[in-house]
């Protein structure tokens, strides 16, 4: 009788949301040095940063009446967190779930996403979501995101978010090399 033993090699991605000067005050601020920590111990080979960028013609101007993230000081990525940034993706909306976020996974063959970043209620909720929606699996740090409206916003959002993409995927402790595996191997068997 012959064994045959699959491996099953899964490729993910850490998705950092709008970690920029513009969205960082003092709600957020603390979630910088919990990021950067998070990038030193080296756990991702795939990162990808998004980068906000409003509009004169957005509804975020339109219906909101909110005129921040226009100028290119507002739109860098917190220095702190600098070195660690090779990818960028740009956008002029919540979701970095796109085209181009999502051709970048299927290049790669990854399946699985792990998302944190400012704001929880907003851009990190709808990029969760539209992730789902697209088959990719998501799983949120709240650990490392935070929000400007404070702390009851940031846990409505995991209420929200653990309703519609599941409570299991939901990561409220730091993470490390060996939680991640732990995350990852529910789904490699």
């Amino acid at each position: 009788m012959t064994i045959y033993f699959v491996i099953i090699i899964m490729n993910f991605c850490l998705f950092i949301i709008d970690i920029q000067y513009g969205f960082i005050a003092e709600n957020t601020s603390y979630v910088v040095q919990r990021i950067k920590y998070l990038l030193e111990q080296n756990i991702f080979k795939n990162i990808v940063f998004t980068r906000f960028i409003n509009t004169l013609n957005s509804p975020y101007v339109k219906y909101l009446n909110w005129h921040q993230l226009f100028d290119e000081t507002e739109q860098k990525i917190v220095e702190d967190i600098k070195p660690f940034v090779k990818v960028v993706f740009d956008k002029t909306v919540y979701t970095a779930c796109n085209e181009e976020t999502l051709k970048f996974l299927k290049q790669r063959n990854i399946q699985t996403v792990f998302i944190c970043g400012v704001d929880t209620e907003g851009c990190v909720l709808k990029t969760a979501i539209d992730f789902f929606e697209n088959n990719i699996i998501p799983y949120v740090l709240t650990y490392y995101s935070a929000s400007n409206g404070g702390e009851n916003y940031h846990q409505a959002a995991i209420l929200v978010l653990s309703q519609l993409i599941g409570i299991s995927n939901i990561i409220t402790e730091p993470i490390d090399r060996d939680k991640l595996n732990r995350y990852l191997e529910k789904f490699s068997l």
